[in-house]
Order: C-alpha cells, then sequence, then structure tokens
C-alpha cells in the first residue's frame, strides 16, 4: 500500500559530533542550559533536534551514537551516515521498524544496502517517539523507484504511518513470514536472489544479530529458524533461491541438528559459530568463504558493537554495515568490561606504521548506546587498542614518537608486548630457528587474505 504525498524540504541541519567530553553544554541560554553526559540521561529531557544533537561522543578512534535506548541509536546512525545536508547524502527511503520487533530489524537490514540503501528508524507500537519524527525530517527520503516511490517502508504492521510521506508496507504473520516477505521485496528490487542466504535463530537474537550488518554490506537475505523445526515460510523461501549457499549463524544452541539436516536437501550449508553470543559475532567478523563474510583479519576496518540487552540497535547496525562505513556488528555481554574476546580480537588486527604513519591504515570503532550500554571504561579501552601505534622491527629499535625521546638501543631483537604489533622491513627475509631465511610478509597488508573454509575461530561446514 502506498499513501502520502511528498513533505517540504526541512530548513535545519542536526549537528553531529559536535561534543568530544562528557558534561559540555549546548548553546548559550539564560538558566542551566542542557548538557550531555557520558551516561546520556539529560539527552531524555530535551525535545525533538535538540536532544537528536546531543547523541554523539567521540574519541579518537571511537565514535558513540544514540543513548538511552535503541531509538536513539538508530536516529543518530541513519543521520551520521545520511546527513541529509544534499540530494547525494538524502537516502531513497527509511525503513520504520518496531521497538520489539528485533527480527524484523535484522532481516531488513537488507535494504539497508544497495540497490535501496534505506537507514532504519525505530518506533513505539502506533507512536512515533520525537527523536525518529525529527530524524525522518532531516533525512528527507527522495523516495525509491523500487519500491513504487516510497519514502518510507513499514516492517510489520506496527509502525505508524507517518503524514505526509509517501509510504509501503512489508508484512508477515510471524517473524518468519515477514523475513520471507523482506527476502521476495528484496529478490524483485534486485532483480534476482541472491547467491547466499543466512539462516539463523528466530528466537535468540543475540546469536542472530550479527546478520543484519552484513545483509546490508552484501545484499544477501536474512532467513529465521526455531531452534528444531525449520518454518515453512523459511523452506518456500529457500526454495525460491534455488539451492544457494546456505550459511548457519550461531552454535547448535541457537539452530540444531535437525534443522541443519533439512537445510541440506534445499542447498550448501557451513555453519559460523561461536561459543557465546560474543565469540560468536567474532567468529563472524573473521569469517570468510569464497565471496561470503567480512573476512577482517588484518587492519583497517570500522567496527560496530553493540550491547546484546538491545536487540534493535541491530536497526543502527544496518547503516553502518555499508554506505562507505562496512562496519561488522560485535556484540558485548557486560557494559562496564570490555569482553576478552573482543579485547584479543582487536589486538590482533591492531594497526602499526614503521616510519610514515600516513602510509598506515586505521581502525575506528562505534559504540550503540549511552554508558548504560557501553561504558567509558570500554570506551577509553577500544580507544586505546584500535590507535595506530609505531611496530619494532625485527633487530631494531621502534620508531621514536614525536616531541618524545628516541628509545633506548637494544642489544638485539625483542619480543615486542601483547598490544604491540610486530612488522619486518620490506625486502628484509626474516630467520628461522635454523638460520634460514623465512618469506617475508607485506609491511603493511592491505586486504584480507582469504582464509581456507572450516580453519580459523569456530568456522566449519556443518
Amino acid at each position: 500500500m502506498v499513501s502520502g504525498v511528498p513533505r517540504a524540504r526541512a530548513s535545519f541541519l542536526i549537528p553531529l559530533l559536535v561534543l568530544l567530553a562528557a558534561g559540555c553544554s549546548l548553546g548559550e541560554r539564560q538558566g542551566a542550559a542542557p548538557s550531555f553526559t557520558a551516561e546520556g540521561g539529560d539527552s531524555s529531557s530535551l525535545e525533538g533536534l535538540e536532544r537528536f544533537s546531543l547523541l554523539s561522543l567521540a574519541t579518537v578512534n571511537t565514535t558513540r551514537l544514540g543513548g538511552r535506548d535503541a531509538a536513539d541509536d538508530a536516529a543518530a546512525a541513519a543521520v551520521a551516515s545520511y546527513p541529509g545536508t544534499s540530494e547525494q547524502t538524502r537516502p531513497s527511503a527509511v525503513l520504520l521498524v518496531d521497538e520489539d520487533n528485533w527480527q524484523g530489524a535484522v532481516a531488513a537490514s537488507v535494504l539497508s544496502g544497495r540497490p535501496i540503501g534505506a537507514p532504519m528508524l525505530v518506533t513505539d507500537g502506533g507512536e512515533m517517539p520525537e527523536v525518529t519524527e525529527a530524524s525522518l525530517e532531516q533525512l528527507n527520503p527522495t523516495g525509491s523507484d523500487l519500491s513504487r516511490d516510497a519514502q518510507v517502508i513499514k516492517i510489520g504492521s506496527l509502525p505508524p504511518t507517518p503524514e505526509d510521506f509517501r509510504t509501503a508496507l512489508i508484512g508477515g504473520d510471524d517473524p518468519y513470514a515477514l523475513a520471507a516477505a523482506i527476502d521476495r521485496f528484496s529478490t524483485v528490487a534486485r532483480g534476482e536472489p541472491s547467491a547466499n542466504v543466512i539462516v539463523t535463530s528466530g528466537e535468540q537474537p543475540e546469536y542472530a544479530l550479527p546478520a543484519g550488518a552484513w545483509a546490508a554490506r552484501s545484499g544477501d537475505s536474512v532467513l529465521f529458524t526455531e531452534h528444531d523445526r525449520l518454518p515453512p515460510a523459511t523452506e518456500r523461501a529457500l526454495n525460491v533461491h534455488e539451492r544457494p549457499n546456505i550459511y548457519v549463524l550461531g552454535p547448535e544452541e541457537a539452530v540444531g541438528r535437525e534443522v541443519v539436516d533439512r537445510l541440506r536437501g534445499l542447498g550448501s550449508v557451513r555453519r559460523i559459530e561461536g561459543a557465546d553470543p560474543v565469540q560468536n559475532a567474532v567468529a563472524f567478523a573473521r569469517y570468510r568463504h569464497d565471496k561470503f563474510g567480512w573476512g577482517v583479519v588484518v587492519p583497517g576496518f570500522q567496527f560496530t558493537i553493540a550491547n546484546t540487552d538491545r536487540p534493535l540497535d541491530a536497526a543502527a547496525a544496518a547503516p553502518l554495515g555499508t554506505n562507505g562505513i562496512f562496519a561488522p556488528l560485535l556484540l558485548t555481554d557486560d557494559a562496564d568490561t570490555l569482553p576478552p574476546a573482543i579485547e584479543n580480537y582487536f589486538l590482533d588486527v591492531r594497526p602499526g606504521f614503521e616510519e610514515d604513519p600516513r602510509t598506515a591504515v586505521y581502525n575506528h570503532v562505534w559504540l550503540l548506546g549511552d554508558t548504560s550500554a557501553i561504558g567509558t571504561e570500554i570506551q577509553g579501552r577500544l580507544d586505546e587498542i584500535a590507535r595506530l601505534i609505531p611496530v619494532q622491527l625485527e633487530g631494531e629499535d621502534a620508531p621514536a614518537q614525536p616531541g618524545q625521546p628516541a628509545p633506548p638501543t637494544r642489544a638485539g631483537p625483542q619480543r615486542p608486548p601483547r598490544d604491540e604489533p610486530r612488522r619486518t622491513r620490506r625486502g628484509e627475509p626474516r630467520r628461522g630457528p635454523g638460520g634460514g631465511p623465512r618469506r617475508t610478509g607485506r609491511a603493511e597488508p592491505r586486504r584480507a587474505p582469504e582464509p581456507v573454509p572450516g580453519r580459523g575461530p569456530k568456522s566449519r561446514d556443518a
């Protein structure tokens, strides 16, 4: 169903990334000015654009987007990705998903990538939160030819129909039928079904959430299953794909063997898994098979982190998974302490430089939500281990930092600490245990190698 007429262009901009430290005030006013704290508490008392302008806090290597709930997070991520300052920075459409429909948010993430490119906003039942309404006006979608010129696409029947925007609806009787309907919509928009499909739990969001960002990045559809039973809507959708590559995301705890056995009759099946939701997300970020998967095993990427307690942050992660950002979604189950699996992963991909930092690659981390979701200690640690640092060559001293004394001369090769990556000088052979030369790798790899299927962190044929 399509209804409504175009809305006039909003004559305002939403300032993003304007606060670099907690406690900064906004503007000059009589009396107490509203302020943003790391906890995000004061932002809830503001209205409309004034509230939305305070939903970002940055360090050198991290950017915090959002506030006290998923609606704040999605609005901040949507406008960060599509500022709406020109025709070129406006999206063709905007997706609306209800705050209780995490399955719809994950499945609809495929529409955030090409060819539609629609960021996602969150509604509250039949109500439109002020921050959602304000960001929708700022995004001012142009209308998508691939959805009958709709400016807004409702995911499910719960989101309200916004006034003065042409609106389309994708519906389904349950999460499995809704995901299948989104898959059909995406297939029509693309002109053909995707060759790869992710099948993940429709019952445990903590295992399914990372699928959304990849769907936005790749255009690969996401379908859901029960633990021990493959829903008929999912099976019918897979048949349309005509024996696709099926990637099961999550361990046996999330998707049982009976379902995997059933899937084998519908396509080639591989499982990507981790022992818990945090490790599962890291395993997916590392995974690569043929043209499927992030394969992020070297520096030079962006990342998104959300808390498993906010499953609707899949809506915020979707535009960050595409539109020039291409950030895989990682998860924490602790708001105060960085999980070891994430810390070890970031240390593995920590960027470094030998002599000239201008030729180096960089990492950047997007955090979703205020400190009730991801605390300041986590943000500080992520900023530290994502930072570009000088690396020590084998047998040589590390380069001195500007304004700092040169490091002392060492008698021989030193093993760098865990936090410090090591590089070998380009063209200089390494020496093996027996003194013979080793093959030298690139000083600063730019692209991830193609991991061998079945190797790496908990990724295997199902």
